[in-house]
């Protein structure tokens, strides 16, 4: 074989194996998609289309929350998908404490026909590594 074909073998196969750093979960052809703290600010600091969904419970969000956020907490979130509706067409960022509870919300708000969901990876805990929060 010659050197440019294995050299491009090499290649599509790097591609292959590591061609997506976003990671995703895959839900009936739908999936969310983790972002860190830096890419959830760059994208809500882009776009007015982005809706920052805090899935703590009350009281959480009432100690702190990221600024423009909205609540539903994530035990409330199948029941109260009508308050989201305006929402469908938004990028939308979920968020919890650590990443855990955000992840079953992404996943409600995706097998219910939402296509545009960011899991803020690490929650409000990774986001205060970098950013201010509101009080």
């Amino acid at each position: 074989m010659k050197t440019k074909n294995k050299v491009l073998i090499f290649l599509f196969a790097l591609v292959y194996f590591f061609g997506c750093s976003v990671q995703g979960v895959k839900y009936d052809q739908e999936i969310y998609l983790d972002v860190s703290p830096v890419e959830a600010k760059r994208k809500i600091e882009k776009d007015r289309n982005v809706l920052i969904l805090d899935v703590r419970t009350v009281e959480e969000f009432s100690e702190e929350h990221i600024k423009g956020a909205i609540n539903i907490p994530v035990q409330e979130m199948a029941k109260r998908l009508d308050e989201l509706k305006k929402y469908k067409n938004y990028d939308i960022i979920v968020y919890c404490r650590s990443g855990s509870r955000s992840k079953r919300a992404s996943e409600i708000l995706v097998k219910n026909g939402f296509k545009h969901v960011y899991n803020l990876s690490g929650g409000i805990i990774e986001w205060k590594k970098y950013f201010e929060v509101e009080k």
